[in-house]
């Protein structure tokens, strides 16, 4: 059976995304490496597996294919922006 939300006034939003705000499990462990070009290059690496996970979602669950073109289209252009974010760490030296 079903229970209820709790009220909006005892809702605790900062308690329920702190699940959703740890390092996520299938990324694996990363520590920060104090340098901002090694943390944007593992996060395109995040990036590029993720478009890879929602590729395979496509063939385990043909249903979805439509909304996950979608998401892999937006996906493509955040790693783009990413891609310009690297160049530019790189510039910085």
């Amino acid at each position: 059976m079903f229970k209820a939300p709790p009220s909006a006034d005892k809702y605790d939003t900062l308690q329920d995304t702190a699940g959703y705000a740890r390092p996520a499990d299938d990324f694996g462990e990363h520590v920060p490496a104090g340098d901002h070009l090694q943390n944007l290059l593992h996060l395109k690496k995040m990036l590029i597996d993720k478009r890879r996970f929602m590729a395979q979602d496509v063939i385990a669950y043909p249903v979805v294919y439509l909304a996950r073109a979608q998401d892999i289209a937006n996906l493509q252009e955040l790693m783009a922006a990413l891609d310009v974010a690297i160049t530019h760490e790189l510039a910085l030296g």
